[in-house]
């Protein structure tokens, strides 16, 4: 029984007939690069080698954004939000801390007569992270308890690329605001965790 090649069949038989050509030389070219490595080792091995394979990945965190945030005129319930950017490729802490524990009157924090000198506000953080699992850091904080550093942590995950702050102001207590400029300084701090 004879076997009759097409035109197609005949040049798939070359390619074929190539291909292990070229497999068997491409095996001859590593076992001879490979004879030459296990010379220079000394490592005697009858049927195949290892091949160590290592690389490095720096570690590389970057906040940013930041700026200023004109409320405009304080009546409380004022909500602004403000995007930053988050790289980070390793785990992260990300901490926060008001230097005036609310907006504050620029010559008279503590108020005068009935009126109020420092209008508090509520910061709330969201911060979108990968691996292990995709999730999202959040939390919410009084501008007085901010007075104290308060940290996130991402825990396993790292950083996916920003996150938003929201600012609400709270109602004014008493009689409201003792006119003039108020202003609030809230610090942002990156810590990697490596």
């Amino acid at each position: 029984m004879g076997m009759f090649l097409t035109t197609s069949d005949a040049g798939r038989a070359v390619s074929v007939r190539s291909a292990a050509r070229t497999c068997a030389a491409l095996s001859a070219v590593v076992m001879v690069a490979a004879a030459g490595a296990v010379r220079a080792d000394s490592i005697e091995s009858a049927s195949g080698f290892d091949v160590a394979v290592t690389g490095r990945i720096v570690s590389d965190c970057r906040l940013s954004g930041g700026g200023t945030i004109d409320l405009g005129e304080l009546t409380g319930n004022e909500v602004v939000a403000a995007d930053f950017s988050l790289r980070c490729n390793v785990p992260f802490d990300i901490s926060f801390e008001s230097a005036r524990g609310g907006l504050a009157h620029v010559t008279k924090p503590r108020g005068e007569g009935p009126f109020a000198g420092t209008l508090g506000y509520t910061l709330n953080v969201a911060v979108p992270t990968l691996a292990p699992r995709d999730g999202m850091m959040s939390a919410a904080y009084s501008s007085a308890d901010l007075m104290a550093r308060k940290t996130l942590s991402s825990g396993d995950a790292i950083a996916a690329g920003g996150g938003r702050l929201q600012i609400r102001t709270q109602r004014p207590q008493g009689a409201g605001l003792l006119a003039g400029e108020y202003v609030e300084v809230l610090n942002v701090t990156l810590q990697p965790r490596v």
